[in-house]
């Protein structure tokens, strides 16, 4: 009898283990939900390609791995049965919002006013082409009513006005690791202050800012930084100095980084504020991770690669997310945020995709936090990622962050992204931003 429970405890055990690691090595029930709805999808429009409706399904299935030239495919063809299909629509205004082509995309999305994504990235395409004052009419509609004033602002004068300064200029970096960090001067108090593509515009610890005097300007809202979201209050910088060039009248989030700079820079000066991607799209941009330096060329300066640069496309989705297509551990195609300044580590994924390709921490690294205790609430754990690649760039061993990014995240757009790309990847190499042909430019 004691041997019969024994062994019934055991199998019970078995079981038990078998059903925790069900998605072990394979993608998570989420994203095999959406193979199948895409398979039911070209099942059911098989010998039925005129049937809009059944194309508008098999289109929206596509779009959500992430097979946009299928799915605009699809779309268009839809459009041509069905003109003003406000399914096909706003797909075709997704792709175009991701592709850049922001005129296009507004038009689209203007007309689909019946499908439920539409809003946020007609949204997220005003707000792209410097049409603050319609973004902030329908801030409300897309849970973005905090930001409304902030727009308003935004609207009234231009913003990151370059009032001095040389054409282009180079600026060594204070610290190289976990995140980059310069020298800048915040309404004219120098300050210490981190690089990351991940941050949309200006980020400021909440001191800081009022040591600093910095215009805040009321109503809160959401902002996506190191694979969360957290609450910043709306802000006006009123001027920047960064290696010789002023810049003027920079939106800003505030909020408290002081439990984030004791991460970055132990016993050290404070990191006080972070430079984002919207102010880095100002200028052609270098992250230079070999000799550790930031270099930026105003509009109209001309940067020449070297005769043996790699060159990686990217897309932007949303407002300012910069994303690229690459693979971890030889696995599946997947889109990568580039957010560059996740501290010290190269790729931060979810839980569930770590364990899609294999790759879970040890004991030992359980003890490493990182910051994922401070901006998501519960830590993150430290991993080695065995490959990653992206385009015709790769490198092994890349340490990496199990659990920074947000699972929530993972279908935020409506298409399938599975992990952050960040400095360590680029360690090493020269990337600079070409915005006129969406391309990271790896120069080694």
């Amino acid at each position: 009898m004691r041997r019969r429970g024994a062994l019934a405890v055991a199998a019970a055990a078995i079981i038990a283990g078998s059903a925790a690691n069900a998605d072990w090595l394979q993608p998570d029930i989420s994203y095999r939900e959406a193979q199948l709805v895409l398979r039911l999808a070209a099942r059911d429009t098989t010998g039925r390609g005129t049937d809009p409706a059944r194309l508008d399904s098999l289109g929206v299935a596509l779009l959500r791995l992430g097979r946009l030239k299928d799915a605009e495919s699809v779309f268009r063809r839809a459009a041509e049965l069905a003109p003003g299909d406000d399914q096909a629509e706003a797909g075709l205004g997704k792709i175009a919002l991701f592709q850049d082509r922001l005129a296009e995309a507004e038009s689209l999305l203007a007309g689909a006013t019946s499908d439920p994504g539409a809003a946020a990235d007609l949204f997220a395409a005003r707000a792209r082409l410097g049409k603050y004052e319609k973004a902030a009419e329908m801030a409300a509609d897309v849970n973005q009513a905090g930001r409304a004033e902030l727009l308003r602002r935004m609207a009234d004068h231009p913003i990151y006005q370059i009032t001095s300064g040389p054409q282009q200029m180079r600026l060594s970096w204070s610290a190289s690791y976990p995140v980059p960090l310069v020298r800048a001067k915040l309404n004219g108090v120098s300050v210490l202050m981190a690089l990351d593509t991940g941050a949309a515009d200006v980020l400021i610890d909440a001191s800081a800012a009022r040591r600093c005097r910095v215009d805040r300007i009321p109503g809160d809202r959401p902002e996506f930084w190191c694979g969360s979201r957290l609450v910043v209050g709306n802000a006006m910088v009123q001027k920047l100095e960064i290696g010789g060039m002023r810049i003027e009248r920079l939106p800003a989030g505030i909020l408290s980084l002081r439990k984030w700079s004791l991460e970055l820079h132990p016993h050290a000066e404070p990191v006080v504020g972070v430079i984002g991607l919207n102010f880095m799209r100002r200028f052609t941009t270098t992250l230079d991770y070999k000799t550790f330096a930031l270099e930026l060329r105003q509009p109209g300066t001309p940067f020449n690669a070297g005769p043996n640069a790699q060159r990686v496309g990217f897309q932007m989705w949303g407002e300012n997310e910069l994303t690229v297509q690459g693979s971890l551990a030889g696995g599946r195609t997947m889109a990568l945020v580039v957010q560059s300044g996740v501290p010290g580590c190269g790729i931060g994924a979810p839980v569930e995709v770590t364990d899609e390709i294999g790759v879970r921490a040890g004991v030992m690294s359980r003890i490493a936090k990182g910051a994922g205790t401070w901006l998501q609430g519960r830590s993150w754990t430290a991993v080695v990622i065995p490959t990653v690649t992206v385009g015709p760039v790769a490198k092994d061993k890349v340490t990496g962050w199990r659990g920074a990014l947000d699972s929530s995240e993972l279908w935020r757009h409506g298409v399938r992204r599975d992990a952050l790309l960040s400095g360590d990847f680029f360690r090493g190499r020269r990337v600079t931003i070409d915005w006129r042909a969406h391309e990271l430019i790896f120069e080694d």
